[in-house]
């Protein structure tokens, strides 16, 4: 298998030391920072599958880099590197060497007054752990049958060292002053459940997400091979000129190759080559130079930003599980809490968004509420947030908008045709006459020509649209509200939209392509005014089935629903539609089950007496239609960062029309 290459932060594991008490003032410990014992780790893979594997560390002279060590690695408390308070001391250069499968060093104290309780805890025993960070070039990965993977690191960096209150490494033991070996003191892992508060991380052979410093599978930077710089020795003889030439280009050639990793340039490497600088001070050059160029300084060590590579599929159930948890949030009646939103039960809008932002790389400590919600949200200096949380509330937004406009009530798709445009261009729709008569065909004559009459009804699409903004005042608010209860008024509101205009025909009785209104005694579809009752109904019967086609003939249409506005009118159309059982022949409803009564609050009118209709079939005949733009039936969304707000900004769209398309459907009985 190929080598692969993943950038990872530092990784920590803990030592012994022995206390060596100097003269005076002079205070100095010795330090065993390394056993090289096996220690099991976990790591994640997929989205919650913990694999555990065992780490080894390599502690041979060709396998460790010492350079940073011998240069006078800083002592730090508890690994914390974000200020200098945290310095408690440094190794002494030139102490750091590998011997017996250890790794031993000595470490002056500081005398700083800051630090005093530490040291002073150092030096009387009370504090007698260590622990050292180290960066990993490269692992060896194997797997016996039936056992853990082996993560062998055969090329490694120790990067600092750091007095802690419990070590964990095998092996780890303290030494007193005279030099003699302690009881070993181990610690076995505990079976121990894990609550992540970060990203899933791949096994080998997938992306991998960064992880914070608190999670126990730490990990690596990027791959590199390099012969490991010799451990002191003893004193030798003068190098030849031709060995310093080649020590030089080799130096030089290193310099150049970190500048070029770290996308420093070649001028700044070509400056610190004519310096004459040592390897040791060019690379603390490069590193202060990086510090520099960190946006956010005097951070300590953050992860690196998650790699772009694989399907998708982690980001995507990560995304789906934080909406899943906002939404119950917003409804927890219709919105289940799933096992995999658990985790984000109970956390603010800010969290989230500082979740999120640590799941992609991006450093969070010591951002203000407003500055956070501002990365989270639009990304600094305005730029694209790389984050995965303006998506996720864009996702709650649309489903809270989208489960609005379909459980709002539309009573005209059970009457009304439903169609598809693919442009925003102005359709057609021909109204088509019966087919011609069949005539008699002699013997050894011939088959005449007929026609179809048409007429022509035309409508186009039309845009209807809101913008709904969410603003770093929403997150630091908390306001769930602003983009669940906002997008769910919004799809309501789109549905009613569609009912208004549907029965807005009804109400504003357009004019058809030959210049009548939809509703005209030339129609014929406009009734005698009255209540429902069987006498207006069978006239209704009547004049649908007097109708004709455009070619004069007459069609077999009926009437299959009829639509009244709440009150006395939907009462009237229910008991004469409705199946009895009466005492005498007159108290039949002759219209029991022909008809399926429909009741729309849009028919109200706004004065006089409430009207009736009928209308067929929409598969026998055309009513009226109502149309969706091709692939975006029902309301669109996108989503943009703000630019009229600090924030995001949802847009919500829908493309809808509808039309009469033929009258010879429908009826109308103004009603008394």
């Amino acid at each position: 298998m190929p080598p692969e290459t993943r950038n990872l932060p530092l990784i920590r594991r803990e030592a012994s030391l022995r206390l060596v008490r100097g003269e005076g003032d002079d205070m100095t410990i010795d330090v065993i920072w390394t056993t090289g014992a096996t220690v099991q780790r976990r790591r994640y893979e997929g989205w919650d599958d913990v694999v555990e594997y065992d780490e080894e560390l390599v502690v041979t002279p060709g396998a460790v880099r010492m350079d940073r060590l011998n240069a006078g690695a800083p002592f730090l408390d508890s690994h914390r590197s974000w200020g200098l308070e945290s310095v408690v001391g440094a190794v002494l250069p030139g102490t750091a060497r590998i011997e017996g499968g250890r790794g031993y060093a000595r470490v002056r104290l500081t005398s700083a007054p800051d630090a005093a309780p530490i040291v002073q805890r150092i030096m009387d025993g009370t504090v007698s752990a260590v622990s050292v960070g180290y960066r990993v070039h490269r692992y060896d990965i194997t797997k016996a049958q039936g056992q853990r993977e082996l993560w062998r690191a055969v090329d490694w960096e120790p990067m600092e060292i750091s007095a802690v209150a419990m070590p964990a490494d095998p092996g780890a033991h303290i030494r007193g002053s005279d030099g003699a070996t302690g009881t070993a003191r181990t610690e076995t892992l505990t079976p121990c459940l894990l609550t992540r508060a970060d990203a899933p991380a791949p096994s080998p052979n997938q992306t991998r997400t960064t992880m914070p410093e608190t999670q126990i599978p730490e990990s690596e930077a990027p791959v590199e091979t390099r012969a490991t710089p010799p451990s002191p020795a003893a004193p030798a003889a003068d190098p030849s000129p031709d060995a310093i030439r080649t020590e030089a280009n080799r130096a030089a050639a290193k310099v150049l190759a970190l500048c070029e990793r770290h996308a420093l340039g070649a001028g700044f490497a070509a400056d610190l080559i004519r310096r004459g600088l040592s390897l040791d001070a060019a690379r603390a050059a490069i590193l202060d130079k990086l510090a520099e160029a960190d946006a956010p300084a005097a951070r300590g060590s953050e992860p690196a930003a998650a790699t772009a590579r694989g399907t998708g599929a982690a980001d995507a159930a990560y995304r789906d599980a934080m909406s899943e948890a906002l939404l119950h949030r917003h409804n927890p009646g219709r919105a289940q809490l799933t096992d995999r939103a658990r985790e984000f039960r109970g956390l603010t809008l800010l969290e989230l968004a500082r979740h999120a932002l640590d799941r992609r790389g991006i450093a969070t400590r010591g951002l203000s509420k407003m500055e956070l919600a501002t990365e989270a949200l639009i990304g600094r200096s305005g730029l694209h947030s790389t984050s995965d949380f303006p998506l996720i509330l864009a996702n709650v937004a649309n489903k809270t908008l989208r489960a609005a406009y379909d459980t709002t009530p539309r009573t005209f798709t059970a009457w009304a045709r439903q169609a598809v445009i693919t442009d925003f261009k102005p359709v057609s729709r021909n109204q088509l006459g019966g087919a011609p008569d069949l005539l008699r065909v002699p013997e050894s004559g011939e088959f005449t020509y007929g026609t179809i009459g048409e007429s022509r009804e035309v409508y186009a699409l039309v845009t209807y649209g809101r913008i709904v903004g969410i603003t770093r005042q929403t997150l630091i608010n908390d306001d769930l509200d602003a983009f669940t209860r906002i997008p769910s008024a919004f799809g309501a509101a789109a549905a009613d939209l569609e009912s208004d205009l549907v029965y807005s025909i009804f109400s504003t009785n357009p004019n058809m392509a030959d210049g009548n209104p939809l509703f005209h005694a030339s129609h014929a579809n406009l009734g005698t005014a009255g209540t429902i009752s069987e006498t207006t109904l069978a006239e209704a019967y009547r004049l649908f089935g007097n109708q004709r086609g455009l070619e004069g003939r007459q069609i077999s249409v009926l009437p299959r629903y009829i639509i009244t506005p709440p009150g006395v009118r939907s009462v009237e159309a229910r008991k004469n539609v409705t199946a009895t059982t009466p005492n005498a022949v007159a108290g039949v409803n002759a219209f029991a089950n022909r008809l399926e009564p429909i009741e729309e609050a849009r028919l109200i009118p706004a004065a006089g007496p409430d009207p009736w209709f009928l209308a067929a079939d929409p598969s026998r005949i055309d009513t009226i239609e109502f149309a969706y733009l091709e692939g975006q039936q029902g309301v669109y969304t996108e989503t943009r960062s703000g630019f009229e707000v600090d924030g995001i900004e949802i847009k919500a769209r829908h493309d809808f029309a509808a039309k009469a398309i033929d009258w010879r459907g429908l009826f109308r009985n103004a009603g008394v």
